[in-house]
């Protein structure tokens, strides 16, 4: 007969085995964090970027002049650049020393900037690229994709932000993507 009052409890077994289940659990949940870490910094960079050119682009187009956004591609990183128009400073010299060059933005650590990439009218670049938009807020070279990785992810997993040129529509595809004029028009 079983014990009126008498207070059942955990046994040191079933207690021990609680716990090894539970640092299991949080051991494969850490572990598993870097993937997903990973993929947020590499969609924020992507976010960023997307951004960073609708902004100019809005900007070009209220205020009626060029904008650019440098992309270092050594140095991992970009930049606004506000020059002032050849009617508003004619002089060359003072038209350098007029020029707002903001800060560079750097991307969370291990995001890569893989790859810009141009159109059919492929552009010669060098280790800075130059994306102008004009006052009409079209912009040159005419569309582009840039393509950023995450070091912790496999290479062909990462992000491509494609900017039309015409538009300035700003698209994200997960993996590496053609510029738009290249692609067929089903991928649309």
């Amino acid at each position: 007969m079983p014990r009126h009052g008498a207070a059942r409890g955990f046994t040191f077994v079933e207690m021990m085995v609680v716990i090894f289940v539970l640092s299991l659990t949080t051991a494969l949940v850490v572990t598993n964090l870097d993937g997903v870490t990973a993929r947020a910094e590499l969609s924020a960079a992507g976010r960023d970027l997307g951004n960073k050119m609708m902004f100019l682009r809005d900007l070009a187009v209220v205020q009626g002049r060029e904008f650019t956004l440098e992309v270092d591609l050594d140095g991992q990183q970009w930049r606004e650049v506000d020059r002032p128009s050849e009617t508003d400073v004619p002089d060359p010299d003072e038209r350098e020393e007029e020029t707002y060059y903001g800060n560079w933005y750097q991307p969370a650590s291990g995001i890569v900037i893989d790859e810009i990439a141009f159109g059919r009218a492929d552009t010669e670049i060098g280790d800075v690229v130059e994306l102008t938009i004009s006052k009409k807020g079209e912009l040159f070279p005419s569309g582009f994709v840039a393509y950023l990785r995450h070091e912790k992810l496999p290479e062909d997993d990462g992000l491509s932000v494609e900017v039309s040129g015409l538009t300035g529509i700003v698209s994200y595809h997960r993996g590496r993507i053609e510029a738009e004029e290249v692609r067929e028009e089903y991928d649309f």
